[in-house]
Parts: structure tokens; sequence; C-alpha cells
């Protein structure tokens, strides 16, 4: 398989391991994380070299949820958005964000997350949309959305990762 910025992809004795790589970032979800991961089992899925897909998180913590640097907003330039209009872009970014995890319950073989250490906000999300769930004994969850008091969006959850 062809070479991503946010996982490293092998196939191997039919088990394909997608494994999220940016372990000093707690391998939290950027825009091209969003991108990606979609794009990686689709196209598992379509080529059929592999009979399950194992989902991992490269160093201390599996995943530390969105990272929100990545989603903060553009610069002002003095002009007043419309409201509506910045309500319509959001939503569509949601559907494209809930379109990732799709992907996983959609496929065909089984995906299984193997977590280990945090998994934090967006990561809970992932790994429920996959088939089984297998953790260490040191993993644990957490909703970030309850400390900053939202449902639609994930805080900086990384300094909660820090054990």
């Amino acid at each position: 398989m062809s070479k991503y910025t946010c996982f490293d992809v092998t196939v191997k004795d039919h088990v394909a391991h997608v494994v999220m790589n940016r372990p000093d970032e707690f391998n939290s979800m950027t825009r091209l994380f969003w991108k990606e991961l979609p794009e990686i089992i689709k196209e598992l899925d379509k080529n059929a070299a592999a009979r399950v897909i194992l989902l991992k998180g490269e160093g201390k913590h599996f995943n530390a949820g969105m990272d929100l640097a990545n989603f903060a907003p553009a610069k002002k330039d003095g002009v007043k958005k419309d409201p509506a209009r910045m309500r319509e872009t959001f939503y569509h970014e949601v559907l494209e964000l809930q379109d990732t995890f799709t992907a996983l319950e959609e496929c065909r073989m089984p995906t299984i997350a193997s977590i280990q250490g945090a998994c934090v906000g967006g990561g809970i999300d992932m790994v429920a949309a996959c088939d089984i769930r297998h953790c260490s004994s040191d993993a644990f969850f957490k909703i970030a959305e309850v400390d900053i008091g939202s449902g639609s969006r994930c805080g900086d959850a990384r300094k909660d990762c820090q054990h």
C-alpha cells in the first residue's frame, strides 16, 4: 500500500495493520487523518488482500481525539460572516467526519481496535465503529466533551494524556 502521513499500513498474513503514526502528538486526529482513514479502509475493503483490519496507535497512547489546532477558524478579515452559512459549512464538515467512521462500520471484513493508554473523545467514536475492541491493562477512556460543555466538538485532550 502507498504511504500515508498519519498512518502506516501493511498487510501481512492477510491481516491489515493500520497504525496511527503520530505518537508525539498522541495520535490526535488532524484534518489529514480524517481524509486518510476512510481512503485506507475503502482501499483495503476493495482489494481484498486482507481478511481483517487491525487498527492500532503507535506509542504510549492509542488516540487523544481531535487536534483542535487543525480545526481552528481562519483568521478574521473584518468581514462579518452570515451565521446561517457558517452553520451550513459546519454541518457539512460534521458529515464528512462521520463518513470517516462509517467506512469502518461498512467495511466487509472485521475491524479490530487494539487500544493502549488513552482513548479520548473522537478516539472513542472511532473504536465504537470497529467490530471488536481489545484493550491493554493500562487503557483508559475519556469523553472530553463533558469537560468543555460541548456535545459537538472535542477539547484538546492531549493535555489529559500525559500520565
